[in-house]
């Protein structure tokens, strides 16, 4: 057996996580939480550490399969803690952002968005998907491993449908009903459960529906339309090396995001898709390691996603900052799909 060689830089995204929690953590305290200074601290801190010690100990092969252990301790730490904070601090739905910021109140939900979803993005992507999303944590545990490729056209509008259809719910019931209370008092909790038993349902019968784990996230979740406006220009990202690949492809049929990274690898780019989560199975199933996390900036991102067409050859799609949507021919089935 041969010990695993740890890097700093496969420490980077597992530590950015504690940091994350950490800061969750004192949101929730300065938003009221009923429990103790000590208990929250130590319930999310100690789920992080538990999973950053899980997934570094663990082979660089199982890595994957240990992130998805990661997010689903993150994840339970992170929603037990948002869900027995105080009723009065409101909540961390996106309908609960709307509300705060129509009441001009800059409560647990206004927080938590400029940091999580809006200027956290600017630093370290959208590393929230990767590791700490509470509805990413069940959806990752389905048995489509490996998404097919993304389905181009007008499903990437629905998440941005979503994102409206909650605004215009807020407003509606702010400005037609005069319903003022919002997500706050005994109303909090119903709105939390309710909205997160939604987006399961929903998820989760994509999953099955698409063979996509991970189709809510790409389709319908409107906390990605934030997040997506900052993501591409990140300082952390992905750094490729066209000279160490091989071109095994193993990395792209992995990614749960179908972003398509043999493209960037030809290119020597670093990873700039608005879709990448940092979940770094790409880096742990690369045998050349081609692949590594890197502190950068893009002055022109480009999001390059492999997409299914309607023939179900797989083809490249990308958009740059200042060119022209393109869609490109590729091999057919080039990615071994295993569900």
């Amino acid at each position: 057996m041969h010990a695993t060689r740890l890097r700093w830089a496969d420490l980077a995204a597992p530590i950015v996580a504690i940091v994350a929690g950490i800061v969750f953590a004192i949101v929730v305290l300065f938003a009221g939480s009923p429990m103790s200074t000590p208990l929250v601290i130590g319930y999310i801190g100690g789920s992080i550490a538990a999973a950053v010690i899980l997934y570094i100990l663990l082979p660089r092969q199982d890595r994957t399969m240990g992130r998805r252990l990661s997010i689903l301790l993150v994840g339970v730490a992170l929603i037990g803690t948002a869900a027995l904070r105080d009723p009065a601090a409101r909540l961390f739905q996106i309908e609960g952002l709307f509300f705060d910021l129509l009441g001009g109140v800059v409560y647990a939900a206004v927080a938590h968005y400029l940091i999580a979803k809006i200027f956290g993005p600017l630093i370290f992507g959208r590393i929230w998907c990767g590791w700490a999303c509470w509805t990413a944590m069940v959806l990752d545990q389905l048995p489509f491993k490996r998404s097919p490729g993304r389905i181009s056209g007008r499903w990437g509008l629905l998440r941005y449908a979503h994102f409206a259809l909650s605004l215009g719910l807020v407003a509606l019931l702010w400005y037609g009903l005069g319903y003022r209370i919002g997500p706050q008092g005994g109303s909090a909790l119903a709105w939390f459960v309710a909205g997160n038993l939604l987006y399961y349902a929903i998820g989760i019968g994509l999953a099955f529906a698409l063979r996509d784990n991970r189709a809510f996230c790409k389709y319908v979740c409107p906390i990605s339309v934030p997040l997506k406006i900052g993501a591409p220009y990140a300082l952390l990202k992905i750094q490729t090396d066209a000279s160490r690949c091989n071109r095994h492809e193993e990395c792209e049929a992995i990614c749960p995001m179908d972003v398509d990274i043999t493209s960037y690898i030809a290119r020597n780019q670093r990873i700039s898709s608005s879709e990448c989560v940092l979940c770094q199975a790409c880096i742990n199933v690369c045998p050349e390691q081609a692949l590594s996390l890197s502190i950068g900036f893009e002055h022109h991102p480009e999001d390059r996603l492999r997409v299914r067409s309607t023939t179900g050859t797989i083809v490249q799609e990308h958009h740059g900052p200042t060119e022209p949507y393109v869609i490109d021919q590729i091999v057919t089935n080039h990615t071994d799909q295993q569900p």
